[in-house]
Parts: C-alpha cells; structure tokens; sequence
C-alpha cells in the first residue's frame, strides 16, 4: 500500500469513529472546507453540519458499521450499513460511499442508498 493509500484508508476509519460518536467533528475533520456530498447536494461545513444534526434530532442513536474498505489512490470505497435501534433491531440501510480525499481529507464523497428510507434528509 502507498504511503497515498494509508493515508486515504486513516481518512476512511475516522470517517467511521466520528459519524458514531461526535457529527461536528465528522464534518470538521473527514471532510475539506469546500467538500461536496453527492454531486453538491451538501457543499462546506456548514451546510454539512446542519444536515447532520437534522439526522441526529430524526435518528439519535444511529450508527453506522463498515463491513469493507477499498483504497486506490486517493479513492476509498466505504461498503456500511446505517443502524437504527429506534426502528427495530432488524433495521437497516446499506450503502456504499466513493469518497475521494485531498490533502488526506475527504473533499468528494458519493454516497449510494436508498435516502427515502433515513431520516433527517
């Protein structure tokens, strides 16, 4: 693996760790200032950040858990699923994020789901 690639796969855990435990940091530190989520459907912090803490009023104690990383490059695809006890314990959403990092943030994310099934968006 590429000294590139460690750094893509590091950028890809911790957008893992601080989804589950603190959304500002999330946004603030996986994400560049100018980032853009879904072909500019989310664009910068604080969008971001707002959008987060819609999820979290609609979904307090969602989750998510990687099952697969793929690094090439500065590309990182993220295999996950998104928990929601609230909803039942056989609840969930698969997804699968492109993520794409600059300067070992991500400043690019394409994230594939069913996005009428997640609250908050």
């Amino acid at each position: 693996m590429t000294s590139e690639e460690q750094r893509t796969l590091a950028a890809a855990k911790l957008y893992e760790e601080l989804y589950n435990t603190d959304a500002e940091r999330f946004v603030r530190e996986c994400y560049t200032p100018d980032c853009e989520v879904n072909g500019g459907f989310i664009r910068g912090y604080e969008q971001f950040i707002q959008v987060e803490k819609n999820v979290l009023r609609a979904a307090p104690k969602r989750k998510m858990r990687v099952d697969r990383h793929h690094v090439t490059g500065n590309v990182a695809v993220v295999e996950a699923v998104l928990l929601d006890p609230d909803k039942g314990a056989d609840w969930n959403l698969p997804f699968c994020a492109v993520l794409t990092c600059r300067d070992g943030k991500i400043a690019n994310d394409w994230t594939y789901a069913e996005f009428s099934r997640w609250p908050g968006l």
